[in-house]
């Protein structure tokens, strides 16, 4: 008994009393929350925002951020969908458009780490100035209209396919999180994100090539947003500058509900998807209600609020108040940059 009222007295279990009460909520005033077209619904939701949960896990673990994951995920789209229109729908401008996109991915994801790391600049900063390149870019690609597609050849496949009558996306959802769970869980690389995370400095002095390590992370996270951007474009049929607007409030609140310490060196998967879950449920709970977008954003707004605050309340928040320079090396830090493979 003692070990149940213990649970739900910590973070995850007040999480997971939260996750209970919305269920109950719409069980009793909305019973087409549990069809299976809106289960569905859900799933297909999460998983989207979910792959960019995971992408965005790996650069919050380092105690950065990148805010251009939306304008990222519409130019994704919007590559792939110019490219593949463009050759008539066929496998090869598929492919082609779906590399190209995959590239330019892995260019931004390098200017964003190189622009940390090596000259310095917050990522905050880096990245909310490359968010309004990002959208130029989309206008650029698209010509300041929306794509529109009607075939239902291999660009309809990657987003409306169901392989044994499951939604493809979920499918490509679940092996990236398998992925990510193995990269930070069962790596060197993912060990030593941590260390860095925890603290920079401690981890350089041992030996660990921090510059490296947040690159890649960085790229992680920009070719997670690009790829979850394609996947939209061909659930939506449809790629423009909206593609993905509001992916980085939903992808952020999921990270913050998931507990993830924004300050670095702490979260995982398992926190990831459960916010990316509990954030999925109460959007769609919020529009079954129909509670108009605007205030959906209020909604979402004060769910941040009270997951910071449950931080706080938690004691977690003591870690996102130091600085990397006047933070002391955790003995956890220490032993984890030593066993990591350099």
């Amino acid at each position: 008994m003692n070990k149940v009222v213990k649970f739900f007295g910590s973070p995850w279990g007040q999480r997971v009393i939260l996750l209970i009460i919305v269920i109950l909520i719409m069980a009793i005033f909305q019973p087409k929350f549990f069809s299976l077209d809106n289960v569905s619904s859900i799933l297909l939701a999460i998983a989207i925002y979910g792959i960019m949960v995971c992408g965005m896990l790996y650069v919050v673990i380092l105690g950065g951020i990148d805010l251009s994951i939306a304008s990222a995920a519409a130019l994704g789209g919007s590559i792939l969908s110019v490219i593949a229109k463009g050759s008539g729908y066929t496998v090869e401008g598929f492919i082609t458009g779906f590399v190209v996109a995959i590239v330019v991915a892995i260019l931004v994801g390098l200017l964003h780490g190189i622009m940390n790391t090596v000259f310095g600049l917050p990522s905050f900063v880096v990245t909310l100035a490359t968010q309004y390149i990002l959208l130029g870019a989309v206008l650029i690609v698209t010509k300041g209209a929306y794509i529109y597609h009607s075939d239902y050849g291999i660009f309809y496949m990657l987003g409306n396919a169901r392989p044994l009558n499951i939604p493809l996306p979920v499918i490509i959802f679940l092996i990236y999180v398998a992925i990510s769970a193995f990269i930070l869980g069962c790596t060197t690389y993912g060990r030593r994100l941590y260390c860095i995370g925890g603290n920079p400095i401690a981890s350089g002095l041992v030996g660990i090539k921090t510059k490296r390590d947040t690159i890649i992370a960085y790229v992680i996270c920009s070719v997670s947003a690009f790829f979850g951007g394609m996947i939209l474009v061909s659930m939506n049929m449809m790629a423009g500058a909206a593609t993905a607007s509001g992916a980085v409030g939903s992808v952020l609140t999921a990270i913050i509900v998931g507990g993830i310490n924004l300050a670095g060196g702490e979260g995982g998967i398992p926190g990831a998807i459960f916010g990316a879950l509990l954030v999925g449920i109460i959007n769609n709970a919020l529009i079954l209600l129909g509670v108009p977008s605007d205030y959906q954003k209020f909604v979402q707004g004060v769910i941040i609020i009270g997951a910071i605050a449950l931080s706080v309340y938690t004691g977690r928040r003591s870690e996102n108040i130091k600085t990397p320079t006047t933070k002391k090396p955790t003995k956890k830090a220490l032993d984890n940059a030593q066993s990591a493979e350099i």
